[in-house]
């Protein structure tokens, strides 16, 4: 073969194997990259819309909680005798307002005025401690406007003034101080309107909640009234620029004017421009029977107009900036380009080997066929050999086969007592043989003990330089000296043939073929069928070499692949681990978060209820002793008995008090499972009761389990076992527990919409949980459903990454292998589905019960099939 057929034939071979793997290497880390970018941007809205609905719950709870105070200190008994004329009761209304601003600390100002605009009682709040102000201090407030706004207003209504600068003097008070000012009229017990009760509520506690949400996040949270101003901006001197004459400008729309036309004509929405991704919601804090106005800029400037609920509302919006929806995916996309380039450097060196092996192995068959014709123009008997050598050698490629079969075949063709082959080896100008294969007459007494190669070195010396020896007779050959001729009849030799095999890979050996019994002549047939014989194998010698070479790299290239498969593998298991990983924490804080607010106000109701069962206790004894001392009541006040139904009132009130008590224990016990379920202070592995971590998903998933008119409602049967506290991280474990509760609900829910009525009443829709102690050092839970069940081809999926049955948009195939992660992973456990069709599905889930115990791989135990 021509040197440049032989280039094009290799480019053409490496090409065939480096093009194809290439594309293939680059299509899988394209899908990689493209499925990562995806993941990101949904990971971020979502995230975003998050934080804008929590922003926008929270604004709404912080203004119902104020309106809650505002109503409890308008109901003060202290004020209410202020109002009956009570002489000495306006000092201890004064300490009540005290104590109610040093306990909330959200509040500038605490005041009550009556009709004229004066303050009768007023309490500040500097420096972090309350303060009662002195009568001599107390001002005239008429002229304000959100006074006399408030003044106007009906009995239960709430004044709601707008989200400004407080205005001292004329001017606006330096430092900035934001503020709302709350404010209900108070009436007396005949109905009159006597004054009103305001509230200066702390703008910058929601300003400084609103600043947190967004503190660590990559977003730029803004909120704006609803005139585009910022109330809290990306920078600060850019907020309140309606309070300022020089600042007009300074807004939203002018900043963003493509995002404002969108933000300022809908309630809420998710886009996308050049200027970021943009997400927002509209806010409407103010509820029925809560008024506002304009407001005034002015000290004593009244308001322009009064304001409906509705029109009352501010604008949250979250700003993703162009550079930060880029830098990740960037990121991302150099690594999976370096790692792209490393593979393809790999592929190119394996590709390279292959064809050049594929080449060589052309090569040495062309050389082999063309040999083979010239043999064919042998004798007869060269052609016998050489067909049946060239078959026994086409059977295998394996070296020593070859050997074996050579030696073997020219012995019996030759009929001679012994046929030998050795490698030979020169080091330092010594020649040694090393015996390979050989092959001996069946009635040979006993081999010979050595080579006479090794032990003459005439011998040694001609077959070191490829020369053809042959003694018919050695005891009167001439060509051996006398010694030599000695040495070889004391052996036993009579006749010698031996030929040198000469590889093209450098390597030496030689075929040796002995008689000693009698004499052996040979003929020049039999001598040029052994230099065939000599030919042909070594071309063998160099086709198995090239095999063996072939094999090794062929399997370099199958760890490559492998390498590349595992590689692929942990990329997924990184990117589940991630999305999960920031899922379940923003579910742990959001939960934990909740289960807090709601405590203090719980607490708060439920250990007055006490104190209000005793005065209403009290006060039903106060008038059953009154009805007893006045046994002639007025006809004003039987008329009033009969309208108010005394009797059933005394009956039902305390019933009413015990009703409210159990319904605010009740929202403990949610509170205390919320907490239970998060479980953000327990990062480290301990012992807990696994019941109470069951209980408390359960607890969160209730309204799942409920009949309502969509849904035909599950019955939960727990079968919980006598089982000890089990060491393990319960946060994580309450996550396995939720995603295989949520999923069976999923199957039960996808099941009753396929089947009618009359199929569900008769095979109503169950989930069974059960616990376990199992061999004394493990503990095991199991959660059955009765729903469709699922076929072998699912079950052997199960908990791959990314595999689900759910539609597009209901699942993401998260859920069971991260289940399967910290069940296996992390508690040293083992997580396993029995299920077939048409007959339910049953997880099992067991862990040790101490950290410490080792639990062997556990394979799927034979239990009867659900």
């Amino acid at each position: 073969m021509s040197p440049q057929i032989h280039s094009r034939v290799l480019i053409k071979n490496f090409l065939t194997v480096f093009l194809p793997l290439s594309a293939l290497v680059g299509v899988v880390i394209g899908t990689i990259y493209y499925q990562q970018v995806q993941i990101e941007q949904v990971l971020l809205k979502t995230n975003e819309l998050r934080k804008v609905d929590l922003q926008t719950k929270v604004i709404s709870g912080d203004f119902h909680s104020v309106v809650s105070d505002l109503m409890v200190i308008s109901k003060q008994n202290e004020l209410e005798r202020i109002l009956d004329g009570v002489d000495g009761q306006r000092q201890a209304l004064s300490q009540e307002f005290l104590l109610f601003s040093g306990y909330k600390k959200l509040y500038d100002q605490i005041r009550f005025l009556d009709r004229s605009g004066k303050e009768i009682v007023r309490v500040n709040f500097n420096q972090g401690e309350p303060a009662i102000v002195s009568e001599e201090k107390l001002q005239v407030q008429a002229k304000r406007y959100w006074f006399n706004d408030t003044l106007r207003l009906n009995q239960g209504q709430v004044f709601v003034s707008p989200l400004d600068l407080n205005i001292e003097r004329g001017q606006v008070e330096q430092p900035l101080k934001p503020m709302i000012r709350f404010g209900t009229p108070v009436f007396d017990r005949r109905g009159q309107k006597r004054g009103i009760v305001v509230l200066n509520y702390f703008g910058a506690k929601l300003l400084d909640n609103f600043d947190r949400a967004f503190a660590s996040a990559s977003s730029q949270g803004m909120l704006l009234n609803a005139d585009g101003y910022w109330l809290k901006g990306a920078k600060p001197e850019d907020e309140w620029g309606f309070m300022f004459p020089d600042c007009k400008n300074c807004t939203f729309g002018r900043a963003f004017p493509q995002a404002w036309q969108q933000i300022s004509q809908q309630e809420s929405g998710q886009f996308q421009t050049a200027e970021g991704m943009f997400t927002f919601t509209t806010v409407y804090p103010l509820v029925e029977g809560q008024k506002s106005s304009t407001g005034a800029g002015q000290a004593f400037a009244p308001s322009q107009n009064q304001i409906d609920p509705k029109s009352y509302h501010w604008k949250i919006v979250s700003r993703v900036s162009p550079e930060t929806l880029t830098t990740k995916s960037n990121r991302f996309l150099n690594q999976l380009l370096l790692l792209y380039a490393g593979l393809v450097g790999l592929i190119g060196i394996g590709s390279w080997l292959l064809a050049r092996a594929s080449v060589n192995r052309n090569i040495v068959q062309l050389e082999l066929r063309q040999s083979e014709v010239e043999l064919r123009k042998l004798v007869e008997r060269e052609k016998i050999l050489k067909t049946r050598l060239s078959s026994q050698i086409r059977n295998s490629l394996d070296l020593n086969t070859i050997l074996s079969t050579v030696v073997v075949e020219v012995r019996e063709l030759l009929q001679i007592d012994r046929c030998q082959f050795f490698w030979c080896h020169q080091e330092d100008e010594t020649t040694s043989l090393e015996l390979s294969q050989q092959a001996c007459a069946p009635d040979l007494t006993e081999p010979l003990g050595c080579s006479p190669i090794q032990n003459v070195e005439a011998l040694s010396e001609a077959v070191m330089q490829g020369n053809l020896l042959c003694f018919d007779d050695i005891a009167t050959d001439s060509w051996l000296d006398f010694k030599s001729r000695n040495l070889l009849v004391t052996l036993g030799f009579k006749s010698l043939l031996t030929v040198s095999v000469q590889t093209q890979s450098g390597h030496l050996g030689v075929i040796v073929c002995e008689h000693s019994r009698e004499l052996r002549p040979w003929s020049d047939d039999e001598v040029e069928i052994i230099r065939g014989v000599a030919d042909q194998l070594a071309i063998a010698i160099d086709q198995a070499q090239l095999y063996n070479q072939s094999r090794a790299a062929t399997a370099a290239a199958t760890i490559q692949a492998e390498q590349l498969n595992q590689v692929l593998h942990n990329l997924k298991e990184t990117q589940a681990q991630l999305i999960q990983t920031q899922k379940m924490s923003s579910l742990g804080q959001l939960v934990a978060g909740v289960a807090h607010e709601i405590n203090n106000p719980v607490n708060f109701i439920y250990g007055n209820l006490t104190h209000v069962s005793e005065y209403t206790l009290g006060l039903l004894e106060l008038v059953e002793l009154y009805q007893q001392s006045n046994a002639h009541s007025t006809p004003e006040v039987q008329a009033h008995i009969e309208a108010i139904d005394l009797d059933f009132m005394v009956e039902d009130l305390p019933k009413i008090l015990i009703s409210m008590k159990m319904g605010a224990n009740r929202i403990r016990e949610i509170v205390l499972s919320l907490r239970n379920f998060s479980r953000l202070d327990e990062a480290d592995m301990k012992p807990v009761n696994i019941h109470e971590g069951i209980d408390s998903t359960l607890l969160i998933l209730q309204n799942r389990f409920k009949q309502t008119s969509g849904n035909a409602g599950i019955e939960i049967v727990k079968e919980y076992g006598d089982i000890p506290l089990v060491e393990c991280y319960a946060g994580q474990l309450n996550q396995v527990f939720m995603n295989l509760i949520s999923n069976a609900i999923d199957a039960l829910d996808s099941y009753n919409s396929k089947r009618t009525l009359e199929e569900i009443e008769a095979k109503p829709s169950q989930i069974v949980i059960r616990t376990e102690l199992r061999n004394l050092d493990r503990i095991a839970v199991k959660i059955a459903d009765n729903g469709p069940g699922m076929t072998e081809v699912v079950k052997q999926r199960l908990f791959d990454p990314f595999f689900t049955t759910k539609a597009a948009g209901k699942g993401t195939g998260l859920g069971l292998a991260i289940s399967a992660q910290i069940v296996t992973e992390k508690h040293n456990g083992a997580i396993w589905c029995i299920s077939e069709p048409g007959q339910g599905a049953e997880f099992w889930v067991e862990i040790p019960i101490k950290h410490s115990s080792k639990l062997a791989t556990a394979s799927t135990p034979s239990l009867s099939i659900i």
